[in-house]
């Protein structure tokens, strides 16, 4: 049987000599890299522990969960767990932590009133991943998909840190990845308690990477627990209602990456020719890319205006093209939509959740490229809740059939909104892997 992954054993010490090395290697490269954009000039001194981490009180009998998220989609993911740890533990002290800037506002936008602190994920450097580990003192950490750090499992089963996977997914490329390097992978998926993975099949590979099948089980996906944001009085879907009662028909194009806004914009103003009455809402996936996009609409002599610049009592947007350059509107703004396209799907990017518009009952596009997303696609495609095209071509046919007979589209969408709502558990089943790895009854509630 090979033994887990700990400090000071052969595979530890090559991993940490592979590291110096790059660092060594690459300064000349990374130390600019990460000056020159402020997300990484920003939560790079906090994961060093150099700021921001919170000062936790006492815990006494309070058992303390970590829960790490790494960006978006893993923050969202993570949401109905932590409310359900807070419903089922009310005790806890709920930690969050993130990588990215954007997953770091989202938490504390969406989850400020559940978690009691949140901050920057750690370096995988061993000091570095020890000294979060000695002020934090978790009872558990909770890693929300895959990510696999090595030096700091490492340091949490040499302390006696229960660490679980929860919500866990393999995509077929990074199955392939870890494969071909199990001979290293394999010890430290044995440092975890408990994976709870989203399919029979990501389960499957989580066993032939070289986990233990006693610590793998199958607990569904977090996603799929997701409720459907309420509107806010004032806020952006309140917006677009108010045009839609007007007579609008809403598009929203979200989470697009470049290449795609091109594509959605030449469909949308082919659709616009035969049908006046459409809007666009135009949401990139990163924030970093807001200018870019402006640019590109002034050039092609489109007329839009920014999210940000509109009052807080508009009653109308004006332009026929609304750029929503601000972070955590998008999944609400899908209450309002009538047609949506989800990015990072007509180019090779993997795709994106589907479920925030099919929640609010909104017919949706996808590109060809879902692979981020295989078991939900397919669930979602096999049961006539969502449209998949080719390419550009067939997009801009779907906006031009939407444009021409928009009732032709709503059997989608409330397909795809009874199907959401049939999929609601995972946060329980996922809960009780946490709760069981502190002691806790594991049962649902």
């Amino acid at each position: 049987m090979t033994t887990p992954f700990r400090p000071g054993s052969p595979r530890h010490v090559l991993y940490n000599a592979a590291i110096a090395a790059a660092l060594l290697v690459g300064a000349p490269l990374w130390i600019p890299w990460v000056l020159s954009a402020r997300k990484r000039r920003k939560n790079f001194p906090e994961r060093l522990g150099l700021r921001g981490l919170p000062s936790l009180p006492s815990a006494g009998d309070r058992p303390r969960v970590w829960v790490h998220a790494v960006s978006v989609g893993e923050t969202l993911a993570a949401a109905p767990l932590l409310r359900k740890l807070r419903e089922r533990a009310p005790d806890a002290l709920l930690l969050l932590s993130n990588v990215t800037l954007t997953g770091r506002e989202i938490g504390g936008k969406a989850l400020g009133d559940i978690v009691d602190a949140g901050f920057y994920f750690p370096f995988d450097i061993p000091s570095l991943c020890g000294r979060f580990l000695e002020r934090l003192r978790p009872d558990v950490v909770v890693i929300v998909e895959t990510e696999i750090w090595p030096n700091f499992l490492a340091e949490c089963a040499s302390r006696g840190i229960p660490a679980v996977i929860v919500n866990g997914r393999l995509s077929e490329r990074s199955f392939r990845g870890y494969l071909r390097l199990r001979w290293f992978f394999a010890p430290v998926l044995r440092t975890f308690r408990a994976i709870s993975a989203q399919s029979r099949e990501d389960a499957e590979r989580f066993v032939e990477l070289g986990a233990p099948g006693g610590i793998v089980s199958v607990g569904g996906n977090l996603k799929y627990d997701l409720s459907p944001p309420e509107p806010k009085a004032g806020g952006l879907s309140t917006l677009l209602a108010g045009e839609k009662a007007a007579g609008a028909l809403w598009v929203i194009a979200g989470s697009t990456h470049e290449g795609e806004e091109e594509a959605v914009l030449r469909a949308f103003l082919a659709a616009r020719r035969i049908n006046p009455a459409l809007k666009l809402l135009l949401a990139p996936r990163h924030p970093e890319r807001f200018g870019v996009v402006e640019a590109l609409l002034a050039r092609e002599g489109i007329e839009s205006t920014r999210r940000t610049v509109l009052p807080a009592d508009a009653r109308a947007t004006g332009a026929p093209v609304v750029l929503l350059d601000s972070v955590g509107e998008l999944a609400g703004a899908y209450a309002a939509a009538d047609l949506a396209f989800v990015g990072g799907s007509l180019v090779p990017k993997g795709g994106h959740n589907v479920l925030e518009p099919a929640g609010h009952g909104v017919p949706t596009l996808v590109g060809p490229h879902m692979e981020n997303f295989r078991e939900i696609a397919a669930t979602f495609l096999s049961a006539g809740a969502l449209f998949q095209v080719t390419g550009e071509s067939e997009l801009a046919e779907r906006f031009a059939r939407f444009a021409a007979d928009p009732g032709v589209f709503v059997e989608t969408g409330r397909r795809a909104r009874e199907l959401f709502e049939s999929f609601h558990g995972a946060s329980d089943r996922n809960a009780a892997v946490v709760l069981a790895a502190i002691g806790r009854d594991g049962g649902a509630a």
